[in-house]
């Protein structure tokens, strides 16, 4: 029995064989950039403990498009001559993925970006000496400082 990544790449033999691997593939794609939309709106709600979540069925659709991609490569010449509105309709599909994934770099990178922001911050805060704002007896300012950080730990998981 072949395993997922072991699966023997259909034949395309005829126009019906090319309008359904045409039809499997764009399910494929359509299966990732949904899974990529949900995780952008995840992201941008901050809600990264759900996002996270995807990430298990994400790499299973990555994996899956993956496997599509070679089936598509392996039939390009036929699909090219049986089935020229499904090669339109595969590289529709794949602007589409590719717009998708645009936005979500784009939004892992700014979410990363304001964590990183709070992270320095929080650190320079907690590093930062402390003084009082107070008066001494003399009618002086008051000079007790800490010499040492106070320790900081984080965890950069989600």
């Amino acid at each position: 029995m072949a395993t997922p990544e072991q699966r023997p790449t259909p034949a395309v033999s005829g126009p019906a064989d090319a309008e359904s691997l045409v039809a499997a593939i764009v399910e494929q794609i359509t299966t990732l950039e949904r899974i990529i939309q949900e995780e952008t709106g995840l992201l941008k709600a901050s809600r990264l403990r759900d996002a996270a979540a995807l990430s298990g069925t994400k790499s299973d659709a990555a994996r899956h498009y993956v496997h599509a991609l070679e089936s598509l490569k392996a039939n390009a010449i036929a699909l090219a001559r049986w089935s020229p509105q499904g090669v339109a309709r595969l590289k529709a599909a794949q602007a589409r993925l590719a717009d998708a994934l645009s936005v979500n770099m784009a939004v892992l990178a700014t979410a990363r970006s304001v964590s990183e922001g709070i992270v320095r911050s929080l650190a320079s805060e907690v590093a930062a000496p402390k003084t009082l704002n107070t008066y001494g007896a003399g009618g002086k300012s008051a000079t007790g400082t800490r010499q040492t950080a106070t320790p900081l730990m984080v965890s950069r998981s989600l």
